[in-house]
């Protein structure tokens, strides 16, 4: 292993938890790809290849899973009823 690739690294995620299990994912296949350009061995770079593969997949089912309830939840009027409620109240004087 390269001594370089010992470095420690600090991630910081924000938002709600589905948004920061995104930004994990996209770290694991940022991380994978990094690992795979290093000096290891060919067993070691197929498995780096596959959780590449595998978080990209996961990242994509999450992606098209939140658009399906966003746009039930349109269809629904679920998404209006939202909306409406964020909206402050005002009073006629």
């Amino acid at each position: 292993m390269n001594r370089q690739s010992l470095a420690s690294d600090t991630f910081t995620l924000s938002g709600d938890q589905v948004n920061r299990l995104r930004q994990a994912l996209s770290i694991v296949i940022d991380q994978a790809l990094l690992a795979q350009r290093a000096d290891y061995g060919r067993n070691t770079v197929d498995a780096l290849a596959e959780s590449e593969e595998f978080a990209r997949a996961q990242l994509a089912r999450l992606d098209e899973a939140l658009d399906d309830d966003g746009a039930e939840a349109e269809d629904s009027g679920v998404a209006e009823r939202q909306r409406r409620a964020s909206y402050p109240l005002y009073r006629a004087v």
